[in-house]
């Protein structure tokens, strides 16, 4: 799987810290590239809008016209960090658009709201 957006994922401190135990595995090999490429900021610095462990997000499936509702969470909950679309939304802001490519599909996403605890 290839995860391609056009703005750069903002991951807060904490979670990187917390994602990054979760890796090593094929699977995760995209999630490792985006934490490697993101910008890691302060809780005072974390934007509001977007995607961290523990956002309420949703998201627009572009093809299939269809919203979706996820609790960003570690695996073993409702939608893991690890999973395709946490991979891929993971980072990004409201009004952010991604595009998963698989070997034989592609998807596209666009995060249409975004909810962070306090």
């Amino acid at each position: 799987m290839n995860i391609t957006h056009t703005t750069q994922p903002i991951i807060h401190k904490d979670d990187h810290a917390i994602i990054s135990s979760y890796l090593g595995t094929e699977a995760t090999e995209p999630l490792k590239t985006k934490l490697e490429q993101a910008k890691i900021v302060p809780q005072d610095e974390f934007p509001r809008d977007a995607v961290r462990l523990h956002s309420r997000v949703t998201v627009r499936d572009k093809m299939a016209r269809m919203n979706f509702t996820y609790n960003m969470s570690l695996p073993g909950g409702n939608q893991s960090v690890t999973s395709n679309i946490g991979m891929a939304i993971l980072g990004l802001k409201k009004g952010e658009e991604v595009k998963l490519q698989f070997k034989n599909s592609k998807k596209y996403y666009i995060v249409m709201e975004v909810s962070n605890p306090v």
